[in-house]
């Protein structure tokens, strides 16, 4: 987190808005309901100030946010209205206005204190929202002030709200914002064939990477036992999803043992590894590696694409490279893909296995539905693959 400060106290700016809120920024401090007054909150809001909300009521934050909700065409200044509304921006209007207001939303401040927005009289709880705004859970410290959008917020209580039921574990699956639902109940089930077919489902050592809303490290702890199970992602609103979705459906409870969050559920131990780049903070070695790359062969241009898109491969080409010096001498991947870039993505990802020297043990597949322009079906599919033994 980076610190500013704001008359003579000092907070901190989580990852996630550091780009949006730094010690340049002005601010106006808005301590009490008495003191809120919409014109004057958007005259402030208009001139480029930070709106900080403290010792008041949500109820006032929540008629404030609706009133610039209303009114938001009243901040954009005219001349930015008349830009966006030109020829030259027939083609990116919408994204151009979408931007404008966003800003204009991310003005409305609320305090967050060891995961509890302390802006109201009444505090109210959020588990792990420093990282749900972009935090590794392994690094937050405690007792600090960090400030949020209160759009952010409330944009995040309403996805957390938000589940899928994932019918291969009987269990409600929902994620913070940037990280998808896994809503391809195909996929789960591709991987729980996997672990079915394991002649060896006791005292592993398990990682899933990239682990997303967590749902394939829950279902590693429900197909194995007496084993250690890791989870990392880039992202750290993703590992916060995956310790939620563990606390929500198996009621674990997570402590920080050796600088690393840890649970302990009926069949084995949950380690989170903290967020990276594939296997940026681990050296050891693992039976089962997990990894459901992205699918489809494009540039990603915000964090909850980065679960998507994935151009020229080059993601699961270094996650291939680098998984031979993290993978035992009879471990096995489990990796997932798909045909929805077309079957050149196919062929390459067979040339990727053959360089890295590996071998495919096992494949478990189905065709579902496609949701791509111009194609009715697409075939997904689950890969064992194992270190070809050299002659």
């Amino acid at each position: 987190m980076q610190q500013i400060e704001v008359k003579e106290r000092i907070y901190f700016i989580p990852e996630l808005f550091i780009n949006l809120i730094s010690n340049g920024s002005s601010f106006k401090i808005y301590e009490s309901d008495e003191t809120i007054n919409f014109n004057k909150v958007f005259k402030d809001i208009k001139t480029g100030k930070f709106i900080i909300i403290t010792n008041s009521k949500k109820i006032f934050a929540d008629k404030i946010y609706k009133e610039i909700l209303k009114r938001i065409d009243e901040l954009i200044p005219f001349e930015e209205l008349q830009r966006i509304n030109s020829k030259d921006f027939s083609r990116n209007r919408k994204r151009e206005y979408d931007k404008i207001k966003a800003d204009l939303f991310n003005r409305l401040l609320v305090i967050s204190k060891n995961d509890r927005l302390i802006s109201f009289v009444e505090e109210i709880a959020m588990p792990y929202l420093a990282s749900f705004c972009g935090e590794d859970p392994n690094l937050v410290s405690e007792n600090i002030e960090f400030l949020l959008p209160y759009n952010f917020y409330l944009e995040l209580e309403s996805s957390l709200k938000d589940y899928i039921e994932i019918r291969t574990l009987k269990m409600n699956i929902s994620t913070g914002v940037n990280v998808l639902l896994p809503k391809s109940q195909e996929t789960t089930e591709l991987f729980r064939s996997a672990f079915e077919n394991l002649s060896i489902k006791k005292d592993q050592r398990v990682i899933d990477m990239g682990c997303g809303s967590g749902v394939l490290t829950l279902l590693a702890d429900a197909s194995i036992e007496q084993s250690k199970i890791y989870f990392s992602d880039i992202l750290p609103e993703a590992l916060a999803s995956t310790i939620r979705n563990f606390e929500k459906n198996k009621n674990a409870s997570f402590e920080k043992i050796e600088d690393r969050l840890t649970s302990r559920t009926q069949n084995n131990t949950i380690i989170c590894l903290g967020s990276g780049d594939l296997f940026e903070h681990t050296e050891d070695k693992y039976d089962i590696i997990i990894f459901n790359p992205p699918w489809i062969d494009s540039i990603s241009n915000n964090r909850s694409e980065l679960a998507l898109n994935d151009k020229d491969q080059k993601t699961v080409g270094r996650f291939l490279m680098q998984a031979k010096r993290r993978l035992s001498s009879k471990g096995k991947i489990f990796l997932a893909f798909s045909d929805n870039s077309g079957d050149s993505a196919v062929e390459k990802l067979d040339k990727l296995i053959e360089e890295n020297k590996f071998i495919s043990e096992n494949e478990f597949s189905c065709k579902i539905q496609s949701r791509q322009s111009g194609r009715k079906w697409m075939r997904i599919f689950v890969r064992v693959l194992a270190v070809q033994n050299e002659i």
